[in-house]
C-alpha cells in the first residue's frame, strides 16, 4: 500500500519514505530505489541512463543547480531543498542530501542523493526565494540570479548550506544522518 498522499497537484511522502538516486558524474541516473520510482511515477527502464533533470520542476531556478554542482564537483556534500515534478504531472518538495562518491584515488565517480519530504515550514521560506531567482533568470540571466542569492544570504550572514540547516534547525531530524541514527539506535 502506498504511503504517498496526493493533495491537489502535490505529493506528500510519509516521513519514513526516503528517495534515493545515484548518478554518474554527468548527472545520468545509474540507480534509484523503489521509493524514487513510486513517487516519480516511473518504471526503472524509463529513468536509468537518463539525465536526473527528468524530474526537474520548471519552477526550480537553474541557478540553484549551478550552485549545487559547483559544490559537489569539489567533492563536498550539500543539503538542498528541491521541487521536483513527477511523470504524471504532480510535484513534490524534497529535502535532499547529495554526496560525491570517490574511488581509491579520491576521484569522484558518482553522486548519491538521499531525499525525504521537505517540511512545510521550510517550503514556505524557500519557495519565495526560488520564485524571485527564477524571475531574475528569465529577465536577466543565471549569473545574476546567483548574485541575488549571494546577496540574500550575505544579509543573513550565511552560506546556502548554512541557510538550509537554519531552516531545518527546529526539526526532529535535521538530516538523513539524524534519521538513520534514530532508526538504528531506538
Amino acid at each position: 500500500m502506498s504511503k504517498l498522499k496526493k493533495v491537489k497537484n502535490e505529493i506528500k511522502c510519509a516521513t519514513q519514505q526516503i528517495i534515493v538516486s545515484r548518478t554518474n558524474t554527468d548527472g545520468d541516473i545509474v540507480y534509484c530505489n523503489p521509493t524514487f520510482l513510486e513517487v516519480n511515477g516511473f518504471k526503472s527502464s524509463e529513468v536509468i541512463h537518463k539525465a536526473h533533470s527528468i524530474v526537474r520542476h520548471p519552477d526550480m531556478p537553474k541557478s540553484i543547480f549551478k550552485v549545487i554542482w559547483s559544490i559537489i564537483k569539489q567533492g563536498l556534500p550539500i543539503q538542498a531543498v528541491i521541487k521536483n515534478k513527477t511523470n504524471d504531472g504532480y510535484y513534490y518538495w524534497t529535502l535532499i542530501t547529495i554526496k560525491p562518491q570517490k574511488d581509491r584515488d579520491n576521484k569522484i565517480i558518482s553522486y548519491v542523493a538521499y531525499g525525504k519530504q521537505a517540511p512545510d515550514v521550510v517550503i514556505k521560506k524557500i519557495e519565495p526565494l526560488y520564485k524571485t531567482m527564477k524571475e531574475i533568470e528569465e529577465e536577466v540571466n543565471i549569473d545574476t540570479a546567483i548574485e541575488y542569492l549571494e546577496s540574500y544570504l550575505k544579509e543573513k550572514n550565511m552560506t546556502y548550506a548554512q541557510y538550509i540547516k537554519h531552516l531545518n534547525k527546529n526539526r526532529k531530524f535535521r538530516c538523513f544522518c539524524d534519521f538513520i541514527k534514530h532508526v538504528i539506535l531506538r
